[in-house]
């Protein structure tokens, strides 16, 4: 019997669509000179007028003044250093397919987590460990958030990501969810997990010996 990955839990309303997938057997020490050739062929590839269409949708979704999603700190980002800093070859990986898609994309330690992760929304009082020098931030009512199995957030919309289930160096399972809105295409969020999915099995495992992996599994898509 298949373990589910996803649960949604949010108004059909709200349009959200996600694909979500783990992978084990990571590598996330050291970039490979293979790993920085496929890098250089995604920037090649990079578009901003593109990549800024696509990620309009995550506007609407949004009170004035609320944190920007996170395709949109990309852009800034890289509009402003013209490139993407270097984190590490996952992070490396996942931040070049956000900008160039649009689409939000984020990434969790297996080990800090409990399966399954439900896109819900936040009554308000959660905490979120925003940093792990600081204390957790309480939330308010009214944002859709990822939780996991005990109850823990894991982000805040597409704009914030717990450091509680942060990759690191030493990670070497990962939940992976890529998460679109009403006006993405269904299709493409698809194209782009299935795209990130063969970058990380190629560039980012620990070995050639990977084990068999789950199928998608998708969020319901709202509208």
């Amino acid at each position: 019997m298949l373990i589910p990955v996803f649960r949604l839990d949010t108004p059909a309303d709200l349009g959200l669509k996600a694909i979500a997938f783990t992978l084990h057997g990571l590598n996330n020490r050291t970039p490979s000179a293979w790993l920085q050739r496929r890098l250089f062929e995604l920037r090649a590839d990079f578009d901003a007028e593109r990549s800024l269409t696509r990620q309009q949708g995550f506007t609407a979704l949004r009170r004035p003044g609320a944190l920007p999603p996170s395709p949109q700190a990309l852009l800034e980002l890289y509009q402003a250093r013209g490139r993407l800093p270097s984190v590490s070859p996952l992070i490396d990986l996942a931040s070049q397919w956000s900008l160039n898609s649009g689409l939000s994309i984020s990434a969790h330690d297996l080990k800090h987590l409990r399966l399954p992760v439900t896109l819900g929304m936040s009554r308000g009082g959660e905490r979120f460990q925003m940093r792990h020098n600081l204390p957790p931030v309480i939330l308010p009512a009214g944002e859709y958030v990822y939780f996991d199995g005990r109850g823990q957030v894991l982000s805040r919309m597409e704009s914030l990501q717990s450091a509680a289930t942060a990759v690191h160096a030493d990670t070497r399972s990962a939940l992976l969810i890529i998460q679109g809105h009403a006006q993405t295409d269904s299709d493409e969020l698809y194209a782009v997990a299935e795209g990130l999915k063969a970058d990380l099995q190629e560039y980012c495992c620990a070995s050639l010996l990977r084990p068999p992996q789950a199928p998608f599994a998708r969020l319901a898509m709202g509208h």
